[in-house]
C-alpha cells in the first residue's frame, strides 16, 4: 500500500509518498482556507498515485472532523471534509501532533510527546495488550502553569520571543518535568520547530523531527511503514517544478 501524508502547518504543506524520498510543498498562511487546500493538493500531487491517504492538521480533531478552525490558518475548516477530496480511498485526519507522537514512538514504553512551536502540541502513545501503539490526543498546553499563565503561554514561540532564550528553556526544562510526571510516563519526545533551540534534552527527554509526522500518517494505514534514509535532503517545491517545464 502507497499512503500519501500530507502535513498541513502555519507556513507550508508538505506532502510525501510510502517508499518516497520526495516531499513536495507548497504555501499556507494564516488566509489559508480549505478552497486554496483543495487547489494546493491537486498541483502538488500531479504524477502521483497513492491507495490511501493522511492528513495531520494543527486543530483537535473528533469524527474525524476538526472542532476548531486553525489559530494560524484561514476559515472553514470547522465545516470543511477532507475526506471529500479523496473519494472511494482510505482516509483519516489526526491532528498533527498525534501524526508526531505516533512517527516517534520506538516501539515500546509509554511516551509523551511534545512539540515546541507556535504552541504546546502534545499527545501521548502507550502500547496496547499486542504491543501495537494507541495515540492518546491531549490539550495539556491550556493547563495552568504559573503567574495566571498556561504551559503553552510560557513555551510557545511568543513566550521565546519576549522573555528570551534563556527563560524559555527554564520553562522548557520545567515544563517537561511536570508534564511527565504527571502522565506518568516512561519519556519524553520533544519535536517541533523549535527544538533546535535546545542545545541541551532535559532529563528522560529526546529530540524528534518534523519528518516523524510523515511516518505517523504513513502508520495510520501501514504500521510497518518506513522512512527513506536520504529524505532529509529532499524537498520539492511544485510551482518550481512547473517553471522547469
Amino acid at each position: 500500500m502507497q499512503v500519501l501524508a500530507i502535513d498541513i502547518g502555519g507556513t507550508n504543506v508538505k506532502l510525501l509518498r510510502t517508499g518516497d524520498s520526495e516531499r513536495r510543498k507548497f504555501p499556507s498562511g494564516p488566509n489559508f482556507t480549505p478552497t486554496r487546500f483543495a487547489q494546493g493538493v491537486k498541483a502538488a500531487t500531479k504524477g502521483w498515485s497513492y491507495d490511501a491517504v493522511a492528513v495531520g492538521l494543527p486543530a483537535p480533531i473528533a469524527d474525524g472532523r476538526p472542532l476548531v478552525n486553525p489559530v494560524n490558518l484561514g476559515a472553514g475548516w470547522d465545516t470543511f471534509d477532507c475526506s471529500e477530496l479523496f473519494p472511494e480511498m482510505p482516509f483519516a485526519l489526526a491532528n498533527d501532533a498525534e501524526l508526531q507522537a505516533l512517527g516517534s514512538w520506538p516501539g515500546e514504553g509509554k511516551m509523551l510527546y511534545l512539540g515546541l512551536g507556535t504552541g504546546l502540541g502534545n499527545a501521548m502513545v502507550l502500547p496496547d495488550a499486542k504491543g501495537q501503539p494507541v495515540v492518546v490526543p491531549m490539550e495539556l498546553g491550556h493547563l495552568p502553569y504559573r503567574d495566571g499563565k498556561t504551559f503553552e503561554q510560557c513555551v510557545g514561540i511568543a513566550a521565546l520571543k519576549d522573555q528570551g532564550k534563556q527563560a524559555w528553556e527554564l520553562d522548557v526544562f520545567e515544563t517537561v518535568k511536570r508534564l511527565k510526571e504527571a502522565m506518568v510516563a516512561d519519556f519524553v519526545v520533544l519535536g517541533g520547530g523549535n527544538v533546535k533551540r535546545l542545545k541541551e534534552m532535559p532529563p528522560d527527554a529526546r529530540r524528534g523531527d518534523n519528518l516523524n509526522a510523515f511516518l505517523g500518517g504513513f502508520r495510520l494505514h501501514d504500521p510497518n511503514a518506513l522512512l527513506p534514509e536520504d529524505i532529509y535532503t529532499t524537498l520539492v517545491d511544485p510551482r518550481k517544478m512547473k517553471e522547469a517545464e
